[in-house]
């Protein structure tokens, strides 16, 4: 295991149990290819390279299937899989991977499997902020002229995150506020389990939701919000956010090797 910066081993839970209806498809949308690889591939791989071991990933809607094509993906990888047999919402899916993290002590990442765009990066910068803060969490935040869709950051008047408010159930006055949730997370073990088992499903949509951990450990230490690029956050719900996830994918292979020096003529630089 690699450590995290505050000493003790990094851990990571990808949440891929989702059927991706949206998609439009029978396939399981963390099995949608992008790039040769499973959509879910992306998020496990910056998980892997900001070091943590292991990694768990939360699997649901074609269960056996997503397992299958991810360990054939990342042979030899520190994968562990979770099931979460009934989709229940985000804090219920990461409560399914507790018994693959028995013994963690240390930090644990929480990403979804449906971002590709996500870098190790930053990943690692949301974990070294909440080491650096000694807070029992941190998440990531984007700031966007149009936030309909997102969860909503609530910070006090002394600026510190005091809760995200889903748009279902934010009122009027804050479904303008622009910073909104980017759905990555790096909690303390110990904070993570306690919290878990007080968040609620009174709202909108009946679920549990990760998102409460911010108003959960607002009571003790607040939350370290740090805001990250849109682009890194985004996610794959359809095959047209798919088909743009490819491009910023190729253009970055692309970027890559004209700094390492190759040249691309322009021509097959833009072509797909």
């Amino acid at each position: 295991m690699a450590p995290s910066s505050s000493g003790r081993p990094l851990a990571a839970v990808v949440l891929a149990a989702g059927k991706g209806t949206r998609m439009k498809s029978g396939l399981a949308k963390v099995l949608h290819e992008l790039g040769g690889k499973p959509l879910a591939w992306y998020a496990i791989r910056a998980a892997l390279e900001a070091g943590a071991s292991p990694v768990v990933v939360v699997v649901g809607h074609q269960a056996e299937a997503v397992e299958a094509a991810l360990r054939a993906a990342l042979p030899g990888a520190p994968l562990r899989f979770a099931v979460q047999a009934e989709q229940r919402g985000t804090a219920h899916a990461v409560l399914a991977a507790r018994g693959a993290l028995r013994g963690t002590t240390g930090p644990i990442a929480i990403l979804s499997g449906d971002t590709p765009l996500l870098s190790a990066a930053t990943l690692k910068q949301v974990v070294q902020a909440r080491a650096r803060a000694r807070a029992p969490l941190a998440f990531a935040t984007m700031n966007l002229a149009e936030p309909r869709g997102y969860g909503r950051v609530v910070r006090h008047a002394d600026g510190h995150p005091v809760g995200i408010v889903e748009e279902k159930d934010a009122t009027a006055a804050e479904r303008v506020i622009g910073e909104v949730n980017a759905g990555l997370y790096c909690a303390d073990a110990a904070f993570l389990w306690k919290a878990l088992a007080r968040v609620g499903s009174a709202n909108a949509q009946g679920e549990f939701y990760l998102t409460d951990l911010v108003a959960l450990a607002a009571k003790r230490t607040p939350a370290v919000a740090i805001e990250v690029e849109p682009l890194e956050a985004s996610g794959v719900n359809d095959r047209e956010e798919l088909a743009r996830a490819g491009q910023v994918l190729q253009r970055r292979r692309a970027s890559a090797l004209m700094k390492a020096g190759v040249t691309r003529p322009a021509s097959s630089a833009t072509r797909g």
